[in-house]
């Protein structure tokens, strides 16, 4: 485990994953769930003045006294062998008390039906200095599945409509060919 995600797990988003278990073959099932659109999508509202996905995070110590957490290689595409996908916040304030927050990655229904399929849950439990932190994906075994996916941001232990906070998205796309290479 590195320094930064010790840290961050320590100090700032205590990452009690609580992942799902990965089937072993292919024609394995994720749960469908109903999916609801929250007030806001990938915006500064709310909590929030950033919300990205990226390949990684990593702590900002410029401002002493805070835990800011960076976007390493910010995008919204990712291929299926990536190591791990993030999601990083910005904060609006670090005044509240503690509070948590629940990620649930969800790879959408490639027919546009109102279902998806919860592939992982992450929470992230934050304190008063805390100004930003992350939750996150690792691969699963076989890779991301390709798709178009969405990351539901919840507001303390439940999962409900009023719950919801905001919205990011991303896809999985298939891995470009490698060249052939000349001797």
């Amino acid at each position: 485990m590195s320094f930064a995600r010790q840290f961050t797990t320590s100090m700032l988003a205590t990452g009690v994953s609580l992942a799902l278990a990965w089937p072993t073959h292919s024609g394995a099932s994720y749960p469908s769930i109903p999916l609801v659109d929250p007030v806001s999508e990938k915006g500064a509202a709310g909590l929030f003045n950033k919300i990205l996905t990226a390949r990684g995070a990593e702590i900002d110590t410029a401002q002493a006294g805070y835990h800011m957490i960076r976007a390493t290689d910010p995008t919204t595409s990712f291929a299926p062998d990536t190591p791990e996908i993030y999601v990083v916040m910005e904060l609006k304030q670090s005044a509240f008390d503690m509070f948590e927050l629940l990620a649930r990655f969800i790879l959408e229904d490639p027919d546009g039906k109102p279902i998806g399929r919860l592939l992982h849950t992450d929470r992230a439990h934050f304190e008063f200095s805390d100004t930003g932190g992350y939750m996150m994906m690792k691969k699963p075994p076989g890779g991301f599945p390709i798709g178009n996916y969405r990351v539901e941001i919840h507001y303390g232990q439940q999962v409900n409509d009023i719950s919801l906070l905001n919205l990011v998205r991303f896809k999985v796309l298939p891995a470009a060919p490698t060249p052939p290479q000349t001797p």
